[in-house]
């Protein structure tokens, strides 16, 4: 899996950040409508977080759902 160290608005820390997941794509291109663009996508790994954004674009940064920290949560367990 691709990583890179990048601030997280959210954490106010520098964090690692990877790419969405294919369902993260999914739900963010129907929040967002069909022509978003989601391959440049990264959200923070940090516990808890649910931050992503674009590329060195931190304005663009949006949050996902609790439901996929729920299921981040049961992968853990």
């Amino acid at each position: 899996m691709r990583t890179r160290t990048l601030e997280c608005p959210t954490c106010g820390t520098m964090q690692i950040f990877r790419f969405l997941e294919k369902d993260e794509k999914a739900w963010v291109r129907e929040k967002e409508g069909p022509s978003f663009y989601v391959d440049n996508l990264w959200r923070c790994t940090a516990k808890g977080c649910l931050t992503y954004y674009p590329h060195m674009n931190k304005g663009g940064y949006g949050r996902l759902p609790e439901t996929f920290l729920e299921e981040e949560t049961a992968a853990d367990g």
